[in-house]
This record gives C-alpha cells, structure tokens and sequence, in this order.
C-alpha cells in the first residue's frame, strides 16, 4: 500500500510543477470609478388627501366622497388624464374620548379618509392644482415627488461614466508604475443608479399674479458607481 502511495505522488508532482513553472505572471489593477449627473425634473407625483371628523358616519363619508368628486372635477377641468389620478378606497376610524376618571371611553363620532394620487406629467399644473384642491376641500397635502421620464437613458449614461472614470483612475497608476494599461478584465456596477432629490422644493407667489403660485423643484443627482479590474503590461 505505502508503495503504491509512493508511486501515485510521483506521478502527481511533476505535473504540478510544469503548470507553476509555465504559468504567466499575471498583474491587475482594480479602481473604482464613479459618476454623477444633474437632471431637471420634468414629472411629480403629487399625495393628496381629505379626512372629515363626524359625530356620524354617513355625514361623514358623505362629506369626505363630495371633496373626492370635486377634485375629480378638478383634474379632469385641468386636462390632467383620468389614468393619471388615482384615490383609495374610505378608510374609517371610530373617535373616542378616554375618560381616566371613569376609565370609560365615549364615542365620540368617526373620523372618514381618503387618499389621491396624481401622476403629475406637466409641472406647471402643479402649483394650480395644489391651491385648487385646498379650495375644494383637500386638507391633507405631502411634498411632491419629483422624478424625470428621461430616468432609463440617464442612469445608461451614469453608467458609461462611470465606467469610463474607472478607466481613467486605472491608466493613471498603469502609468505611475511604469507599464501599460491592458484590458478590461472585469466589471462591476454597484446596483442600478438611483436618482436623489436636492434642493427643497418650494411654492413661490407670482409677482404678476399674487393668487397664483408655482413651485420650484430642484434638481435630480443620479450617481452610479462601478469596480473594474485590467491588465498591467509591460510597456
């Protein structure tokens, strides 16, 4: 038995020792590259809402279906498509007193809401639709979420940016250590680019016309970040 270990080593080991001697010196570079582009927001979602308080239900589903109809009104009168506005079912809240003393609760009525959402496509409705619906009963508004149609080509060109960068760093030690950039021998991308809001947006009164307003939105930063690994030559 210990022969035949003998035997089958010997015939492993010089196998081995022709793939190391053989094998060609490899040498890599791995950077980082990163991008960042400024993109004007062109589209917002805008979350709306009506809640009514009620000593009794009906009156106040009533209540609270009446804003809703009028602000269907609303964004239809304003060209905004029906596709584009969405409202949620009622959602309804018994109201109740506690009483520590008698530690008993009263009812006190209901409380009745709603939630709409509109796919805003043209920024300059944004600040009429705002002041209207407070008009015609919405009492619940959130800070718009302002996004670009243009999302799919940016995040692309975020991309080859980045890439781009990560070629760059990767010459510019290539050629501080004296040899040559090679190829590319793997990349990868970091997740997919997200868009970041900056700049708070804000509603401003028009000098022309003090009941009209209009908000300015900021701007969107997408960033996208890669690793890529290349050759080092010899120059």
């Amino acid at each position: 038995m210990l022969r035949k270990r003998l035997l089958l080593l010997l015939a492993i080991l010089p196998t081995v020792a022709l793939g190391a001697d053989s094998g060609p010196d490899i040498r890599t570079v791995t950077v980082s590259g990163n991008a960042r582009i400024n993109a004007e927001p062109d589209m917002a979602t805008v979350r709306l809402g009506v809640e009514e308080r009620r000593p009794d239900l009906d009156d106040a589903r009533s209540a609270v279906n009446g804003v809703v109809t009028r602000f269907l009104k609303l964004t239809g009168d304003m060209g905004i498509p029906d596709e584009r506005v969405s409202t949620a079912a009622a959602f309804i809240n018994p109201d109740y007193e506690w009483h520590p003393q008698t530690r008993e609760r009263k009812l006190l009525g209901y409380v009745v809401s709603r939630q709409l959402v509109v796919d805003l496509r043209d920024l300059d409705k944004l600040g009429p639709l705002i002041e209207a619906a407070l008009e015609v009963g919405v009492n619940q508004v959130n800070p718009p979420e302002f996004s670009t149609s243009r999302r799919n080509e940016i995040e692309k060109q975020a991309l080859a940016e980045a890439a781009l960068d990560a070629r760059g760093r990767a010459a510019v030690l290539a050629d501080a250590l004296g040899m040559a950039l090679g190829p590319v021998r793997d990349i990868q991308s970091h997740g997919r680019p997200q868009p970041v809001f900056r700049g708070a947006a804000r509603m401003e009164v028009a000098a022309a016309d003090a009941g009209a307003q209009s908000y300015q939105p900021g701007e969107i930063v997408v960033s996208a970040s890669v690793t890529a690994a290349f050759d080092l030559d010899q120059p």
